[in-house]
């Protein structure tokens, strides 16, 4: 009985540790069951949503061959082959509301990502005053906000990241002068890696919010506050992440190129080889009347071609993810200041 006694007591601790090691982030985890059970029951419903999509568009265009070559390249889709305006019509009635709506999920899902970490996940419990039980067990402010960041940002690498590939991959199925709502240049925050890197800053700033506000109502609303602003400075930014193409003329250029390329910006150039962005030349002016008007030599035009959509989209990426690791940084340092 001793032995039996001696052997149980010295084997319980090492048998307790590995729960101990894991028992932070299950506890979080834990408190936020019944949200983490939605939000997979709404991925799950999504990702065969998306997969729907993608198969029945894809049988209509197979069904329908005429209507993958049938809006001219370079007029965004308003003027199609004689004969098919009725196809191209009832494709976009059946099928671009939902992609247009799956899209604007995928978009704004980052900033809702952002809310919850920034107001149920972390102020909340400082402004209750929970956070202190937890303290009390040996577990440190720090290992607690790891465990708070370490939740989301495994749910956002696995969830998104699905969900975004598998969006990719159906709006990849209709061409762009069937649903020109849906171009590159306007789905960018919608497609590849940036939904992901985006859902990790807002987790990062929601984070680092909630440390400094401690009040849940209030730091949701700094948090929607502080990542519209990053995410403003972010689309500001992104027609120069990478160097985009330039067409000079002594004629005024076309302002649309195809249904693949982002025209950035247009203007003159002038003798000294400066540039007036956008000019104004009156009503009734032509291009030649304008430019002698602003004793310019001649136009610009700067654009994206499809094939900058990707070094675009991964460049922004790591950015964004950059950002984050600073808002992260920046909330562990705060932690480390307020309780040390």
């Amino acid at each position: 009985m001793t032995a039996m006694t001696t052997s149980t007591f010295s084997t319980s601790p090492a048998a307790r540790r590995p729960a101990r090691a894991r028992g932070l982030a299950w506890l979080v985890l834990r408190q936020h069951r019944t949200t983490a059970w939605v939000a997979l029951a709404l991925l799950a419903a999504l990702i065969a949503e998306l997969v729907w999509l993608r198969l029945a568009m894809s049988g209509h265009l197979d069904a329908h061959p005429g209507l993958r070559t049938a809006c001219v390249p370079g007029t965004g889709g308003s003027d199609c082959a004689d004969g098919l305006l009725a196809q191209v019509d009832q494709f976009r009635s059946t099928y671009g509301d939902y992609l247009h709506y799956n899209g604007q999920l995928l978009e704004f899902l980052p900033l809702l990502t952002g809310l919850f970490v920034a107001g149920p996940m972390v102020a909340r419990e400082l402004e209750s005053g929970t956070h202190r039980l937890v303290w009390a067990q040996s577990v440190t402010p720090v290992r607690w906000l790891a465990a708070k960041l370490a939740v989301p940002v495994v749910a956002v690498l696995a969830g998104v990241s699905a969900l975004a590939a598998v969006y990719t991959w159906t709006w990849s199925a209709a061409p762009a002068g069937l649903l020109p709502g849906q171009r590159w240049d306007r789905s960018f925050d919608m497609i590849g890696p940036a939904p992901v890197a985006h859902a990790l800053l807002a987790i990062a700033v929601g984070a680092l919010v909630g440390l400094l506000i401690k009040r849940t109502v209030p730091a949701m609303g700094v948090a929607l506050i502080a990542f519209g602003a990053l995410w403003g400075q972010l689309e500001t930014l992104r027609p120069r992440l990478i160097g985009p193409a330039t067409q000079l003329s002594s004629a005024q250029p076309a302002l649309i190129r195809g249904d693949k390329d982002w025209i950035v910006e247009y203007g003159m150039v002038t003798k000294t080889g400066g540039r007036i962005p956008e000019p104004r030349c009156g009503v009734g002016v032509g291009p030649a009347d304008c430019v002698t008007q602003h004793h310019a030599a001649g136009w610009y035009v700067d654009w994206h071609p499809g094939s900058h959509l990707w070094p675009l989209e991964w460049a922004e990426a790591g950015l964004t993810v950059g950002l984050a690791a600073l808002a992260a940084g920046a909330a562990f340092w705060v932690i480390r200041r307020t309780y040390p």
